[in-house]
């Protein structure tokens, strides 16, 4: 995961010198998460038919059938493969055989899904599983917003996911899925980063703060006032110049788009 936060001149160099090859993933790399601290959690891969392509993405548990991810995850070329890609729910290091693995019944993106120059615009998809989710302290449903919350700006808030620690540094075993602290942004500072933001989108991060792939189609984890954590956004797409440069990250947010969400998962 690209989440990565600014260290002072003197550390840096002193690291430097003691850790060697260790200091990039030591300056960017979320913390890792604690056993049980997300199990709302999902992880997709998506492979295609010759098993020669993959892409990993997050998502997160919606009920025993369905799971929530972005639509760009399936919008890849070659196309991928609904009969060997799979979710994994209660995993919390992947290269431990702690998952469950779950097959695809089908993938549905949002109806007005489209790819932007820069972004994505109703980047949401819902995955139908062909075998029930079996809940446990590991393995739980995720709490959506209703259709008028709003997020105070000084919510805590945070991402989660297995992506890279870096542009092109993959997290190294076992995997453990990481976890950062970002805070919100508003539309107007998040505009002079992006030309263009669709509708339907909120932002966080900044200052070296931002997912990277692999952690896409996860979760953007805001506190509720009743307690507990909501999912207000889902990762989307980050800066032109690519993870961890310093612009913020752009969620779909999730609150403007339940109609979609619950027209399948409650038919």
């Amino acid at each position: 995961m690209a989440f990565s936060r600014l260290v002072t001149v003197m550390l840096l160099i002193h690291a430097a010198g003691v850790l060697g090859a260790e200091v990039r993933s030591s300056i960017i790399g979320g913390g890792g998460a604690s056993k049980g601290r997300w199990p709302q959690m999902a992880f997709l891969k998506a492979i295609t038919a010759d098993g020669v392509h993959k892409w990993l993405c997050g998502a997160t548990i919606l009920n025993s059938d369905w799971v929530l991810t972005a639509a760009h995850c399936w919008d890849k070329h070659p196309n991928p493969d609904i009969h060997r890609s799979m979710v994994w729910v209660g995993t919390h290091k992947l290269k431990k055989a702690s998952a469950r693995y779950h097959g695809i019944l089908h993938f549905m993106s949002h109806p007005e899904y489209k790819a932007l120059i820069t972004g994505f615009q109703n980047d949401i998809a819902l995955i139908k599983l062909k075998k029930k989710v079996r809940f446990n302290d590991l393995v739980k449903m995720v709490t959506l917003p209703g259709p008028d919350d709003i997020i105070p700006p000084s919510s805590e808030c945070w991402i989660a996911g297995w992506g890279n620690i870096g542009a092109s540094t993959p997290l190294p075993d076992p995997e453990t899925l990481q976890e950062l602290q970002i805070p919100l942004v508003s539309q107007e500072v998040c505009k002079q980063q992006y030309h263009y933001l669709p509708p339907g989108v909120l932002c966080a991060g900044g200052k070296g703060e931002d997912a990277c792939d692999g952690d896409y189609g996860g979760p953007l984890f805001c506190s509720a006032p009743q307690g507990g954590f909501v999912q207000m956004g889902i990762m989307s797409y980050g800066s032109p110049g690519g993870c961890g440069t310093g612009g913020p990250g752009v969620f779909t947010e999730v609150s403007k788009h339940l109609r979609f969400i619950n027209d399948y998962i409650h038919t």
